[in-house]
């Protein structure tokens, strides 16, 4: 015990730490960013800083708007994936965003390509997931009121199956990918603009030094190599008809 001790002050004095810092992470499921099972291209950077610092990761899955919430009452360290600075202006009352970024694609999905058109927005039965639907309004137009929300994106997808809504709005790839596994038939889809994703940390001294030190170990990896898998989908034109041949 003895030793381990003297070897722990001798180690702080090259400045290597002999305790890692848990962060306590809360993420809505996000593929491939993030799955169910969290595991993911996220997760992947989550664990590439772990290699490289003294920080570890507990990733607890759960609903966006549960995630905001925990992280403005400082159960959690960081919450995600949020759209970099497009965010309500609530938010940014207790939260703040990492410097890091990447970008993704919102997609409106249907059975009938008619339902883009934005006067039938305005009248239709419109699907998101849980804490979106502030920030999806806004970005396309359309009431509050016309949004429906489910707890997760299986829901939301078979909403969408059982003809419930009219329209899905939600990330290119997650929604793409689970239809893969559905055969859902002919589905069209249709960009309405690219939305950088990041993740919060809250807007607290404790935020703060966190902040400083992920924006700092971010900029240390090889994120082209990280996200090589999800790169591809952003050559896909901005609309027609889902593919069912997506490669994971």
């Amino acid at each position: 015990m003895k030793l381990a001790w003297y070897f722990c002050i001798l180690a702080n004095g090259f400045g290597i730490t002999c305790a890692a810092q848990n962060v306590t992470v809360g993420m809505e499921p996000f593929p491939p960013f993030i799955t169910e099972q969290a595991t993911g291209y996220s997760v992947d950077m989550l664990r590439a800083i772990e290699n490289i610092s003294d920080l570890t990761f507990d990733i607890k899955i759960m609903t966006y708007a549960r995630a905001k919430h925990e992280l403005e009452f400082n159960r959690i360290d960081i919450a995600g994936h949020t759209p970099k600075e497009l965010e309500t202006k609530a938010f940014y009352q207790y939260a703040q965003e990492l410097d890091w970024q990447i970008s993704t694609k919102s997609d409106l999905f249907s059975f009938d390509k008619k339902h883009f058109d934005l006067e039938l927005l305005q009248r239709g039965r419109i699907g998101t997931t849980l804490g979106n639907a502030d920030f999806f309004a806004e970005q396309i137009g359309v009431p509050r009121s016309k949004f429906i929300e489910t707890a997760t994106l299986n829901q939301l997808v078979s909403l969408l199956l059982k003809r419930r809504i009219d329209v899905l709005i939600f990330e290119r790839v997650s929604v793409m990918g689970l239809l893969q596994t559905k055969n859902p038939g002919k589905i069209y889809y249709q960009t309405i603009g690219e939305v950088p994703a990041s993740i919060a940390v809250s807007k607290t001294h404790m935020g703060n030094k966190l902040k400083e030190k992920l924006d700092r170990l971010i900029k240390q990896l090889d994120q082209d190599k990280i996200f090589a898998g999800y790169l591809k989908y952003s050559r896909m034109p901005e609309s027609g008809l889902v593919p069912m041949n997506i490669q994971k």
